[in-house]
């Protein structure tokens, strides 16, 4: 291992773009489709929550697209929250979103790849799914740990074989399709209306918003990104933007051979649509579509989050040695040590326990992450024409704090165990500082 020193701007534009996408296509489109028609139960409120979850996402990508060119350095939003909220609330953004956020991610997607490999290869998941999903996680921290090159060009590799696969789906899915999807069934939401309509449609865009998750992590990368002011705007926005065409066209294809009560009784509703063109080969397909896309989805969350926790390692609120790069720019131990935690949690939670855990805790800490845009405009007293500006940052900062805070009392309400559990940890993390300032004497790195 070589000394920290600082990182080589290696990357261009096209691979901040395809790590957004690279990110969020994984297990959710494939996994996700069948919650949210469960829960909607008509095809135009299906297409209207996965539009209304990627408008969300734009938003969140258009305020972190200008926090990230205030301060293009490794770790994302860390860096935000230690700016403009200082030491404290910093260390407990890292140190959460290296457990919850990458790890959590990280176990879920994983424990996607177990339960569509255990379907192809017929075994019994209950068994299989945790071994598999860490057998997954070691073989993806294996080709990261090469450097920084090696895994950039596995997760673009990837991210284009499961883009053309989707696109592929669309293509017979829109063509093949008979429009059978028409009928309505009954789910929840068909009897509710007003008030009571909204909690319901918030947690169907969930899933939706999981299958988003990750858009905008090239940002953990500004600091290896070139020419970045220009290039994270655009490979923010342009992820977004295609992933919403995308998984708009998806689930229309997948309602062109399924009705949203056949959606909802499959864990992968577009895996049972193929099955229903072209037999079991068609199904298995699919499945294989959906392994490869997990796989690439792991590769590319590694990738990127993981600049996160070396960055907390580099500003000495984390253990020395995770700030360690190799000579090929690859966080190793930092990688390992988050390999860890995903594998611990793959083997002891189910998938939807996992996804329940990680909106939970993204809620708090993303919200803190979009009010720090509040803070800075309001601290700043001439405008930096380096900046990008989103527009409407502030009222859009408040929008997204706003709505992340029904997600963590949808979540509260709904699934009460996780919470307690997540917020429990978070309080452990929250007392860690006291234990790390105390014994470990760190002090905030100098700028």
């Amino acid at each position: 291992m070589s000394d920290t020193k600082p990182l080589k701007r290696i990357l261009g534009t096209p691979t901040a773009w395809l790590i957004g996408m690279g990110v969020a296509i994984g297990s959710g489109i494939f996994r996700t489709p069948g919650e949210v028609a469960g829960v909607l139960g008509t095809p135009w409120l299906i297409i209207a929550a996965w539009l209304a979850a990627g408008l969300v996402v734009l938003l969140q990508g258009l305020v972190t697209a200008e926090l990230a060119t205030r301060f293009p350095r490794a770790g994302g939003e860390y860096v935000y929250l230690r700016e403009a909220y200082g030491e404290f609330v910093a260390f407990f953004f890292g140190w959460a979103y290296t457990i919850f956020i990458i790890g959590g991610s990280v176990a879920a997607i994983a424990a996607a790849f177990g339960d569509f490999t255990s379907d192809l290869v017929q075994v019994d998941p209950a068994v299989w799914s945790g071994p598999l999903a860490a057998a997954a996680i070691v073989a993806i921290t294996g080709i990261n740990t090469i450097g920084l090159r090696v895994g950039a060009g596995a997760q673009n590799a990837l991210t284009v074989i499961k883009i053309v696969a989707l696109l592929a789906m669309i293509v017979l899915g829109l063509s093949l399709g008979s429009g059978i999807a028409a009928r309505p069934t009954t789910a929840p939401a068909s009897g509710a209306s007003g008030i009571a309509f909204l909690p319901l449609f918030i947690g169907a865009m969930l899933p939706a918003l999981w299958a988003y998750d990750g858009t905008t992590d090239s940002v953990k990368m500004a600091e290896e990104i070139k020419d970045v002011r220009r290039a994270l705007p655009r490979a923010i926005v342009g992820a977004t933007l295609t992933l919403i065409v995308l998984y708009v066209l998806v689930n229309v294809a997948v309602l062109r051979i399924l009705s949203p009560a056949e959606m909802a009784g499959h864990a992968s509703a577009p895996g049972e649509a193929m099955s229903r063109l072209f037999g079991p080969k068609g199904r298995n397909a699919m499945l294989i579509v959906a392994m490869v896309a997990c796989l690439g989805s792991v590769s590319s969350t590694m990738l990127a989050t993981i600049r996160v926790t070396f960055a907390l390692a580099r500003d000495g609120l984390a253990f020395g040695f995770m700030s360690r790069m190799s000579r090929t720019q690859a966080p190793v131990p930092a990688l390992l040590i988050v390999a860890a935690f995903a594998i611990v949690l793959a083997l002891n939670r189910d998938f939807r326990q996992m996804l329940n855990i990680y909106f939970f805790a993204a809620a708090i800490l993303f919200g803190l992450s979009y009010g720090s845009l509040i803070v800075f405009r309001w601290r700043e007293r001439e405008r930096s024409e380096r900046v990008f500006r989103c527009p409407f940052g502030p009222i859009l900062s408040a929008a997204l704090i706003l709505f992340q805070l029904a997600l963590a009392v949808n979540i509260a309400w709904n699934e009460p165990k996780d919470m307690l559990y997540t917020s429990m940890l978070l309080l452990v993390i929250g007392g860690f500082y006291l234990v790390w300032k105390r014994f470990a004497g760190t002090t905030r790195a100098s700028e």
